[in-house]
């Protein structure tokens, strides 16, 4: 049990350990957040949890470290039977950097209409399959390599520029959700690369989106809003000439739901509000269409509601919001987890652990995936666990152990 606890506590030691390297006190990092000395003083000490997640971007910040230095994972180990998220991620890492240099993958082009439908059937797995971790895992590094095979050598560069900008696009979403932050900012960095090359507005939209997301977990949030906005604004002449393109529309509105995200993680209330509602405008006027690769659509802007009042730390809000949804007809499976989880998230921050660990078993029921492989999980049931030590429900903890928080 003591070692659990370490477990458990170990993100304020890591406070602690980074401030002191880099000779900041409390009094300067409780200032330079907008916190308390006492607070800061209960964080490392592992007698309070840092309830958002902007929280503990602005100490890494402070404190010149990564989030994930601060979150730590200190058992990576995941549940017996499954795939290591290590080795898939290394698979998919080699094949990103084998891309970046011309002529490194044997064979003849691959035929642009194939590695067109793949990439939309990648898209189709990411959202309709409970596992789509493990599923992609093992479609991606060939898909890489037979893009940039038809990209290198085949007649219609705009074409195979496009593919390649979907495949870019597909390689990112896995890589944020596993998560390896790093190359997905790279995969994210080569999508808008390729798509501006193959000149097409929705590609370039959906690089704006998917780098934001990169923005926001480096802790840039004020950037992540300006670079949404500005592809925002390149946008709606389109859509005002293209009516028929819905997918126009679509981007309009997940770009802005992006950028409330980044506002409301700067504490910016009036203008993350603002972007939704322009996110709902353009959602009831596709009615029931959802976006195949972002999933923009009626719910997915309801669930981004329910993250922009937990983002603000409007907890009651947030609870009372998810009373209020149905997910029950959204397509996406990652969706759904998402807005279980997020609901989970605000139980906890009311300490109603018993409704949070419902939620989160819910959200294991619809993808075991999403929920074993999110930072945001393990740190709500570090907070459970910790509140409850030696008392901590069965549930709690064999889910925890499920997720590789603690040891089986």
């Amino acid at each position: 049990m003591d070692s659990d606890l370490s477990l458990i506590r170990g993100i304020g030691a890591n406070i602690a350990a980074h401030r002191r390297a880099v000779g900041v006190t409390q009094q300067e990092l409780a200032s330079r957040i907008g916190k308390s000395v006492q607070w800061i003083s209960a964080i490392e000490q592992g007698r309070r949890h840092a309830e958002r997640l902007t929280d503990l971007l602005r100490i890494a910040q402070v404190v010149y470290c990564t989030i994930e230095d601060l979150i730590g994972r200190p058992v990576d180990n995941l549940v017996p039977g499954t795939q290591s998220a290590g080795g898939s991620v290394a698979a998919v890492r080699e094949a990103i950097m084998r891309a970046a240099v011309p002529g490194t993958f044997a064979g003849s082009a691959t035929d642009l209409v194939d590695v067109s439908e793949r990439v939309g059937a990648a898209w189709n797995v990411w959202h309709c399959s409970p596992t789509a971790h493990s599923a992609l895992a093992g479609v991606l590094p060939g898909l890489i390599a037979d893009a940039t095979v038809a990209y290198e050598a085949g007649s219609d560069r705009r074409a195979a520029a496009r593919n390649l900008a979907g495949t870019y696009q597909i390689a990112r979403q896995w890589l944020h959700h596993v998560p390896n932050g790093d190359l997905a900012w790279i995969a994210a960095d080569r999508a808008m690369s390729t798509a501006r090359e193959a000149d097409d507005p929705h590609l370039i939209a959906l690089g704006a989106w998917a780098l934001s997301a990169s923005y926001r977990r480096a802790g840039q949030q004020d950037e992540a809003t300006r670079l949404c906005l500005a592809a925002a604004d390149q946008l709606k002449p389109r859509i005002d000439q293209t009516n028929s393109d819905i997918s126009l529309l679509a981007d309009y509105g997940m770009l802005h739901l992006a950028a409330a995200i980044s506002a409301a993680q700067s504490d910016d209330d009036g203008r993350a509000w603002a972007f939704h509602r322009v996110a709902d405008e353009a959602a009831r006027a596709l009615g029931t269409h959802y976006d195949s690769w972002t999933a923009f659509g009626r719910g997915n802007v309801d669930i981004h509601g329910l993250a922009i009042s937990t983002e603000l730390g409007r907890v009651d809000a947030a609870v009372e919001y998810s009373s209020r949804l149905d997910i029950s007809n959204i397509p996406s499976v990652e969706r759904r987890t998402a807005a279980l989880i997020i609901t989970a998230r605000g139980y906890v921050q009311r300490r109603e652990d018993e409704a949070a660990a419902l939620m989160l078993l819910d959200a294991e029921e619809t993808s075991t995936e999403e929920v074993r492989d999110s930072t945001v999980v393990r740190e709500l049931l570090r907070e459970m666990i910790f509140r409850d030590k030696a008392r901590a429900r069965p549930h709690v903890r064999a889910l925890a152990q499920r997720t590789g928080l603690l040891p089986t």
